[in-house]
């Protein structure tokens, strides 16, 4: 038995067959999920910033460092966000 798969085993038949049939998509981990967050926070200030949005420019820089601040606050290190 694969560790890598061990989730499938704990799958019923009829949960399983849906999946297959109809599709599933992965659930992304917490860390992927803010450094998605951070990386379109960034993505809006560049944006921002070359059409001289001033103020939408604070507003995403604002959500960006807010995310850096609150990782650093909880001592939480994600790759490409604060790490």
């Amino acid at each position: 038995m694969n560790p890598r798969n061990r989730c499938l085993y704990d799958l019923d038949l009829i949960t399983l067959a849906a999946a297959l049939i109809n599709g599933y998509e992965v659930a992304k981990k917490p860390e992927e999920k803010i450094r998605e967050y951070y990386e379109e926070a960034q993505r809006r200030c560049k944006a921002r910033s070359e059409t001289g949005d001033i103020e939408g420019l604070r507003y995403n820089a604002g959500r960006g460092y807010g995310v850096v601040d609150t990782l650093d606050i909880l001592g939480i290190k994600i790759e490409g966000v604060n790490a």
